[in-house]
């Protein structure tokens, strides 16, 4: 069910239906239909482990820009006593109602990356673990990701929060492919040195990576599909008292 708009302050940004999007949408949609059940398992596998390690000691959960949970595991959204979801696409809202319909959740309409939002997110949402699914790492800007991170990082650090997210992407597929904790204070081409090794490699930044705070933090190979090859990094962050 979609939320009453009243339960978010008047002047809040609201969410714009998106059903065409470069990393989402349709596209989106038949890719997972077409891989969640092959070459996507590993990864899933990956992700479960480490939501199964997520224990933010909170029982409301905000899933943000999750589409239609193809990733999650069914049970998951069942350990809180209620589940909120910011996301765009509604038909992506459609579909992970219906996966998740013994998790009952609720769509909300805040735009937590418009200006503004994210402290919007941080004070409605202050009693409920957060979790941003592979979103944030399509959001951080080209010239100043590094400052985009760290203000993120400041304006969430009094709620329990987590993140997976794109760090690096290629068409070339990983020479040492599964997970690995990356070290802290790894730079980025120590990350994809740990990936890849030698040859020619044409990569994109997502700009996620200073998302870790310069800490030690969990990282994953995803082929998307044939010839997108895609490094995920997993972050969480413990609530800092206000």
């Amino acid at each position: 069910m979609i939320c009453p708009a009243d339960e978010l302050p008047a002047a809040a940004p609201r969410l714009a239906n998106h059903l065409l999007h470069a990393s989402g949408g349709l596209r989106w949609h038949l890719s997972a239909l077409r891989h969640r059940h092959g070459a996507w398992q590993p990864f899933m596998a990956c992700l479960a482990n480490w939501l199964a390690g997520w224990q933010p000691e909170r029982d409301r959960l905000l899933l943000v820009g999750p589409s239609a949970g193809w990733t999650l595991p069914t049970a998951f959204p069942q350990r809180f006593r209620e589940v909120r979801v910011l996301e765009p696409d509604p038909l992506a809202r459609l579909t992970l109602a219906q996966r998740f319909v013994d998790s009952a959740p609720r769509f909300d309409t805040l735009d937590a990356f418009a200006p503004g939002g994210l402290a919007t997110l941080r004070d409605h949402y202050a009693d409920h673990a957060v979790l941003f699914c592979n979103v944030l790492g399509q959001l951080a800007p080209d010239d100043d990701s590094a400052a985009w991170c760290a203000e993120l990082r400041a304006t969430l650090a009094p709620l329990a929060w987590a993140s997976w997210h794109d760090i690096a992407s290629s068409a070339r597929a990983p020479d040492q492919p599964g997970e690995q904790t990356i070290p802290a204070g790894s730079s980025f081409d120590a990350l994809l040195g740990r990936f890849w090794q030698g040859g020619r490699l044409e990569v994109t930044d997502h700009g996620s990576l200073a998302l870790a705070g310069g800490d030690a933090f969990q990282c994953v190979d995803w082929t998307l599909r044939p010839g997108q090859h895609h490094l995920v990094g997993w972050v969480s962050h413990t609530a800092e008292a206000a």
